[in-house]
């Protein structure tokens, strides 16, 4: 692992993510900031979340319902 200088990340309403242990989707439907703690906290349609605890989702990858069907 290496130590990052700089990190952009953009979220938009209505983005879709991945949460949970297993990554189901959600969308985002609301981001605040809170300016005393500094923290973002992300509303999704499976409940809210502290940024940074979700995965991205590509529409270009292959959703599979098993992951190890990607090696058959």
């Amino acid at each position: 692992m290496s130590t990052l200088k700089n990190i952009s990340l953009n979220l938009e309403l209505g983005q879709t993510i991945l949460v949970g242990k297993n990554r189901e989707q959600a969308q985002i439907t609301k981001i605040e900031f809170h300016e005393k703690s500094g923290e973002i906290a992300i509303n999704t349609t499976k409940g809210p979340r502290k940024a940074l605890t979700f995965s991205l989702f590509h529409d270009d990858e292959l959703q599979l319902e098993n992951p190890a069907d990607r090696y058959r």
